[in-house]
C-alpha cells in the first residue's frame, strides 16, 4: 500500500499526543487504509461484507469500534496479506507464549512510517542520547532461526544511543534459547565499572530477578545518571510471580541507582505495532495515531468508562495487512 495523503500527514505530526487536532486526519486515514483492505484482501472484502459494514459508515470518531474488529487469536490461525508476500520488507511473530505464533508482514511505506513514529515517541520522551552506551538487554538474543517481533522491536530501542555491547539475558543456542544470569550479572558489573551510561531493555521479569539477586547480596551499584530503564513485553511466563511496577523501579533504584523519572514502560503487540508509554501515574496513553476500545468479552461492543474488558486497537499505520482494528486476549480498563 503507497503512503496515502492522510496518512502520510498523518505520520509527519511531531507531538504524538496531539489527538484533538488531528481527529479528521486520522478518519480520513482510516477510510482510506479500509478501502484499500477491502479491495485487495478478498478474504478481509468478506468478512467485513458479512458484517454489513462499508467504508461510507464512517460518519465520525464514534463509528470506529464498528470497524469488523479481528482477534488477534485470527492472525495465529490464518494469514491475511493485502499486498503480494513476496513485497515485504519484513516478517515478523509473536512470542508465542501462550502457543502458536501471529505471522505478521509489513511493506516498505509501513514500516518507514513506523521508524518515523517510534522516533518522534523516543524524541517527545527525551530518550535519544549521544553518549556511548552499553545494553543489558533483558530479553532474546536475535538470531536466524526465529523472527520473534519482541526481538526486533528491543534491538531498534538500541538504535537511539550509541552502542558499546549488548549482553542478553536469553542467549542462542542455535536452535532456542537458554537463561544467562551470571552472563547478565558480569557485564552489569563491567558496564558499572566502565563509568559510561546504561540502559536496561526487556522483559521486567528479567529485571525483577536481576535486581532482588543484587539485593539479596547486598550489592548497590551507582550506574552512569544518565542511565535509562526501558521495560516492555509483559510478564509472559511469569506472569504468577508479577509484582506491581513502583515497587519494581525502587528496588531498581535501590541496587542500580537509577531513578524513577529514567525508568519507562511501554506496551505494544506485534498485531498493533505502536508504542503506548506510561506515565508516572500508571497509565497507558493513547497517541494521535490509534483509538482505543475496551470491549465487552462476549458482545465486543465498547463498555463504559471504568469496566474490565478486552483490550482493542484501531489504527491506519499498517498497508499490508488488514490490521485496521484488533482485540487482543489482555484485560484493561
Amino acid at each position: 500500500m503507497k503512503g496515502t495523503d492522510a496518512r502520510k500527514k498523518l505520520f509527519k505530526h511531531h507531538n504524538p499526543y496531539n489527538i484533538e487536532s488531528t481527529a479528521d486526519l486520522f478518519l480520513q486515514a482510516i477510510r482510506e487504509n479500509l478501502r484499500f483492505q477491502i479491495a485487495n484482501c478478498p478474504e478481509y472484502a468478506r468478512i467485513v461484507q458479512s458484517r454489513g459494514f462499508s467504508p461510507d459508515d464512517l460518519k465520525s470518531e464514534a463509528d470506529l469500534h464498528k470497524i469488523p474488529v479481528l482477534p488477534t487469536l485470527y492472525f495465529k490461525r490464518n494469514r491475511l496479506f493485502s499486498i503480494p508476500e513476496e513485497k515485504l520488507s519484513v516478517n515478523a511473530t509473536s512470542s508465542g507464549t501462550k502457543g502458536a505464533q501471529s505471522v505478521v508482514g509489513f511493506d516498505k511505506e509501513s514500516m518507514r512510517l513506523g521508524i518515523t513514529m517510534m522516533t518522534r515517541f523516543i524524541a517527545y520522551h527525551k530518550l535519544i542520547s549521544l553518549l556511548p552506551t552499553n545494553y543489558l538487554m533483558l530479553g532474546y538474543e536475535p538470531s536466524e532461526h526465529t523472527r520473534m517481533g519482541a526481538i526486533k522491536t528491543a534491538h531498534g530501542m538500541t538504535r537511539f544511543a550509541p552502542v558499546l555491547h549488548r549482553a542478553y539475558a536469553l542467549k542462542d543456542t542455535g536452535s532456542g534459547y537458554t537463561p544467562n544470569p551470571e552472563g547478565v550479572q558480569k557485564a552489569l558489573f563491567a558496564y558499572a565499572k566502565s563509568g559510561f551510561s546504561v540502559r536496561l531493555i526487556g522483559f521486567p521479569s528479567y529485571l525483577w530477578l536481576l535486581v532482588t539477586e543484587l539485593d539479596k547480596r547486598g550489592i548497590s551499584l551507582k550506574l552512569n545518571p544518565h542511565s535509562k530503564v526501558l521495560l516492555g513485553g509483559g510478564w509472559k511466563q511469569f506472569s504468577g510471580e508479577q509484582i506491581d511496577s513502583e515497587v519494581l523501579f525502587k528496588t531498581v533504584e535501590k541496587t542500580l541507582g537509577i531513578p524513577r523519572k529514567s525508568c519507562f514502560e511501554f506496551f505494544s503487540a506485534v498485531e498493533h505495532p505502536l508504542p503506548y508509554v506510561k506515565c508516572k501515574n500508571g497509565h497507558f496513553h493513547v497517541p494521535m495515531y490509534s483509538r482505543v476500545f475496551i470491549r465487552d468479552v462476549q458482545t465486543l461492543e465498547p463498555v463504559p468508562d471504568g469496566q474490565l474488558g478486552l483490550l482493542s486497537f484501531v489504527t491506519p499505520l499498517v498497508g499490508s495487512m488488514p490490521l485496521l482494528s484488533v482485540v487482543t486476549d489482555d484485560l484493561a480498563i
